[in-house]
């Protein structure tokens, strides 16, 4: 099987689940597997380490495939205004607000050909494609504009999957009209139909299957039952299932990210933007920082380009003076040896050779040098809490030193992973992935939430990318009893 493409009878029949699960399942077999969708409608996004943001259901699938979320997998993002307008992001680039209806005539072309580059790399780069349809596949309101649904299909001559929602009134009739409005070389590529999210009568359903049979001479490749109790937990953990709201909680917490040019991983956020009671507010350097409960300056592809960025604009010095208003700093890899005294590129490994003046809030200095340091730790924390267990990424090639001992004190009990002054006010970690770590990033909050008089949240949960892939390995193997694998996944 080379490409596979998931259609809907109607919206929100669970396409998007139902791909994310093909995607695990193929991964499981071995198979380089990606996800794809041309467009989405969707206020629920992900921020790639591109800088990009693509819907949240792509990139779970990615996660399901074994990837990291990319703009090539999710090429087209409408982005809702007020209906029924959207706002167009082709290719990572706005293209202003229109209305739905325009969105197929003004930018179809545009964004058809960016859809063919981006299947083009996948085809090469990977054993199968696993591509979500969008709506009805022949919606004929929409069928001229369609780019997600049939249009992928012909381009792939992909297999097609009919997917209904078994909770609706007229589920089989909606399959059956769906078939019926198909065009005849679209039905001979369909390998079946699937019945999601089914709580009814079997007796009942299995009559109407019959006739489905019957009528159109394809195979039902499974029925699989609501389980509201399957997705109680993974519920949170995959963001409401693909939608994930930003109204949850009165008490919350608002943590300012600074995107700069180079940013190296986006991945660090995704744990707090997970988080019920934390707002992530995305700044770039000339935006005005304001007063959040904390700021993080995230890792660099380039710190000392970086660094010059942050001082030519007023974001530099708005980070001082938020530090000595009482707020809290927290850096990451580069963005921690940008709060330090100096950066020294002596052999201008970056490009830029010499001593370089940081933000001078917290007392360390670091030197690029030669040695590459990539690997996975676990360390213990000492701060805020001793005794956490932290794992993470620790890549650089940096060493950096404190300058001020009785200032500044380890966060781990592996003291060269990270510091923090004595105030808890300016935070620094050589560790991606610091936040993944649910008792540390509640612990840390909870300092914060303290500050504001808000209650304390529970920190007995556990890591964020753990649970996340517990929750779609356990959604996977209950809706793969219902599956019938061997036909779906067939060659032709």
């Amino acid at each position: 099987m080379k490409s596979i493409v998931v259609l809907g009878a109607s919206s929100n029949v669970g396409k998007s689940t139902i791909s994310m699960v093909l995607c695990r399942l193929l991964a499981r077999q071995r198979q380089r597997v990606t996800p794809f969708k041309a467009h989405n409608i969707s206020r629920a996004t992900y921020l790639t380490d591109s800088g990009h943001r693509i819907p949240y259901a792509q990139a779970l699938q990615a996660w399901a495939a074994g990837l990291q979320p990319s703009l090539n997998i999710a090429p087209i993002w409408l982005e809702p205004e007020s209906s029924p307008n959207v706002r167009v992001h082709i290719g990572g680039q706005q293209r202003g607000v229109c209305d739905l209806a325009d969105f197929y005539g003004l930018h179809r072309q545009e964004s058809w050909a960016l859809v063919q580059s981006c299947l083009n790399q996948l085809v090469a780069q990977y054993d199968a494609l696993v591509c979500e349809g969008s709506g009805n596949p022949v919606d004929v309101s929409l069928e001229d504009g369609d780019l997600a649904s049939m249009q992928v299909s012909r381009y792939l001559d992909a297999r097609t999957v009919l997917v209904v929602d078994g909770g609706r009134g007229g589920a089989i009739a909606h399959a059956i009209g769906t078939l019926e409005l198909m065009a005849p070389e679209d039905r001979d590529r369909l390998a079946g139909l699937i019945v999601n999210k089914f709580d009814g009568s079997l007796r009942l359903l299995e009559r109407g299957l019959a006739n489905f049979r019957a009528r159109t001479q394809l195979p039902v490749l499974g029925v699989i039952p609501r389980r509201n109790d399957l997705f109680e937990r993974p519920r949170q953990t995959l963001g409401q299932r693909f939608e994930r709201t930003t109204s949850r909680e009165g008490n919350k917490l608002t943590i300012a990210a600074i995107c700069l040019p180079r940013t190296a991983s986006f991945a660090d956020f995704e744990p707090l933007e997970a988080e019920p009671s934390v707002t992530v507010k995305y700044l770039k350097p000339g935006d005005s920082l304001g007063y959040p409960d904390a700021a993080i300056v995230p890792s660099s592809r380039s710190t000392i380009a970086d660094l010059r960025t942050l001082q030519e604009s007023s974001m530099a010095q708005e980070i001082r003076d938020y530090v000595s208003a009482g707020g809290t700093v927290f850096g990451i890899l580069g963005g921690y040896h940008m709060l330090g005294e100096t950066i020294a590129d002596p052999e201008g490994i970056e490009g830029i050779e010499g001593r370089h003046q940081g933000l001078g809030i917290l007392p360390v200095r670091t030197v690029i040098g030669n040695k590459r340091i990539a690997s996975q730790r676990t360390t213990a924390s000492l701060q805020p809490q001793e005794g956490l267990m932290v794992s993470g990424y620790e890549r650089h090639q940096t060493r950096t030193q404190v300058m001020d001992t009785k200032n500044v004190q380890p966060i781990f009990d592996e003291a060269r992973l990270g510091s923090v002054d004595r105030y808890g006010a300016v935070w620094g970690v050589n560790l991606h992935g610091v936040f993944d770590s649910g008792p540390w990033r509640r612990t840390w909050l909870n300092r914060l939430r303290q500050q504001r008089g808000f209650t304390a949240l529970p920190t007995g949960i556990g890591n964020h990318r753990a649970e996340r892939e517990e929750a779609i390995d356990a959604i996977t193997d209950e809706f793969a009893r219902s599956l019938d694998l061997e036909a779906l996944f067939a060659s032709d």
